[in-house]
């Protein structure tokens, strides 16, 4: 019994440092709803996507989606703002926090729009 609780201890342990998320398939089970973009011009955000732990311990745009399991948040993602499940059942439009784009280049992550912000999702910080 204790070496479950210290395993589950541990687990959680080095989940809360790192910046993972978990694609929803309703907009309504997710903690942020995003629109999918293909251009970097169009994005509020933009992406790195990472498997390495130190970078995503970093929490600077940089994510590791997972498809199942406990992950710090989870995120619907649309492909265009007419998406249908963005109604709720009264007509009543879902908030989009933004529009991202996801990349595999590290030095183009960020915020692009100040006037976004991801809720829990830090920002990068750069030397000006």
């Amino acid at each position: 019994m204790k070496t479950i609780l210290i395993l589950t201890m541990l687990f959680f342990a080095t989940l809360t440092f790192s910046q993972t998320m978990i694609e929803m398939a309703h907009p309504a089970d997710a903690d942020i709803v995003l629109i999918e973009v293909k251009d970097t011009a169009d994005a509020d955000v933009i992406i790195y996507l990472t498997d390495e732990k130190e970078e995503i311990e970093t929490w600077d745009c940089m994510w590791k989606t997972k498809a199942w399991g406990f992950s710090n948040f989870s995120f619907y993602l649309a492909k265009s703002e007419t998406d249908s499940l963005l109604i709720t059942d009264d007509g009543k439009p879902i908030l989009i926090s933004g529009k991202i784009y996801f990349t595999k280049n590290k030095e183009l992550r960020g915020y692009k729009n100040d006037k976004v912000h991801l809720d829990g999702v830090m920002r990068v910080k750069r030397n000006k």
